[in-house]
């Protein structure tokens, strides 16, 4: 007797084990799925959020382009309305107007140098010349310009055919050191209206 109630309790303890193990193992893997299930939702919500910002972005984008587009447009002025009333004088602005285009330069002949001087102290120049040749058509005036500022640093007297000139100062100082500079052309008629320009680079060294 007392030995079969050894193995009955020996039998009941084995048992008791493997439902143990097994009810582990139940367990175990219904944590497994659950962070599985709960990686899965995150890269769910993660790619959503990616496609938003991705379609956010390229509609700023494309808003930006529009807007760009627009404001690159030309601004375009409305057209001359011929009337009975005002036809004599439309035609006679067209008139003026394709008249004034005939006396447009078609050509200009420069002479000066390329490499100015100027004084830092006297601002005056020690070699800088321009003449305004003889076949030119027009008289002309210069204004010396500083690339990188775009600042008007002298403006010229308007010379006639044949003159030149030379030994001029700045407007506006400049600090010792060298200017890549342009220097602009204003081709003008005799009340001195604009025809037409032509832009020569210059160094300009102050020193």
């Amino acid at each position: 007797m007392f030995t079969f109630d050894s193995k009955v309790s020996e039998v009941g303890q084995i048992g008791g084990k493997r439902m143990s193990s097994e009810t582990t193992n139940i367990e175990n893997r219904g944590k497994g799925d659950g962070k599985k299930k709960l990686i899965i939702a995150i890269v769910a919500v993660v790619f959503c959020v990616l496609i938003i910002a991705v379609t956010a972005m390229a509609a700023l984008l494309v808003k930006t382009n529009r807007e760009k587009q627009a404001a690159q447009k030309p601004e375009q002025k409305p057209k001359e309305v011929i009337t009975a009333e005002n036809v004599d004088e439309v035609l006679a602005e067209m008139e003026e107007d394709q008249e004034s285009r005939k006396n447009i330069p078609q050509s200009y002949t420069v002479s000066q140098n390329s490499d100015w001087e100027f004084s830092a102290d006297t601002l005056e120049t020690k070699n800088a010349y321009v003449k305004n040749d003889q076949s030119n058509e027009t008289p002309i005036y210069f204004d010396l310009v500083v690339d990188n500022t775009e600042e008007i640093v002298y403006s010229s007297p308007v010379l006639e055919l044949g003159a030149e000139i030379r030994g001029f100062k700045l407007d506006k100082p400049l600090k010792a050191g060298t200017y890549v500079c342009t220097v602009v052309y204003h081709l003008v008629d005799e009340e001195q209206n604009e025809l037409t320009f032509v832009n020569i680079g210059v160094n300009v060294t102050v020193n």
